[in-house]
């Protein structure tokens, strides 16, 4: 009796296991009829700090994976609607056979405030995209202290002159006892 439960059981544990061998591991998904990218979005930096006023250069870098001779046009998403300009050298380009190189640069206008934020950076051909991701820090023009320092030294300036007051003029000893003695003349006689 325990012969045969056991061989039944070793059977259809054979039989299940040879069933379900070309089922996907539990956790795991797989994606049936998805259409492969045939481009990728690479930024170098991936992060740049910007004064206002100035700009920073980004380079772009589209690889493609046997695709070439069809368009992709660059984009943003994520920047202030005031403060930068961007500007991608050239907007458009045709993919060549590994990778395409563009250059992005982003100017901080002297609208721009001192902030942090990321915002993605597009390539776009026909219904296909890919992005990557570029953070931004914006720093002022001027160091924050150089204000302060200006108004510390006004008021320190006022603060000496309320108390320690104007000073008079000394004379030199020589001078004192020239003009008491008479003219100060040298040589004449008193």
């Amino acid at each position: 009796m325990f012969r045969c439960s056991i061989s039944r059981l070793l059977i259809s544990s054979l039989c299940l296991v040879l069933l379900f061998h070309s089922w996907p591991a539990l956790g795991t998904v797989r994606a049936f009829n998805v259409k492969q990218m045939s481009f990728g979005l690479t930024v170098d930096p991936s992060a740049v700090t910007i004064k206002v006023g100035d700009s920073a250069s980004v380079n772009l870098t589209t690889i493609s994976s046997g695709v070439s001779g069809s368009q992709v046009c660059y984009s943003e998403q994520g920047f202030p609607s005031s403060g930068f300009n961007l500007t991608f050298l050239p907007v458009c380009t045709a993919l060549t056979q590994q990778t395409t190189r563009s250059l992005l640069i982003v100017e901080a206008t002297p609208a721009a405030a001192p902030q942090n934020f990321t915002a993605a950076i597009l390539a776009i051909s026909g219904n296909e995209s890919a992005s990557a991701y570029l953070t931004i820090t914006v720093i002022p023009a001027i160091s924050p202290w150089i204000p302060w320092a200006g108004i510390l030294l006004f008021f320190l300036v006022i603060g000496l002159a309320l108390f320690v007051g104007p000073r008079r003029s000394r004379k030199s000893r020589n001078e004192k006892s020239m003009s008491e003695h008479g003219r100060g003349d040298i040589g004449e006689p008193k």
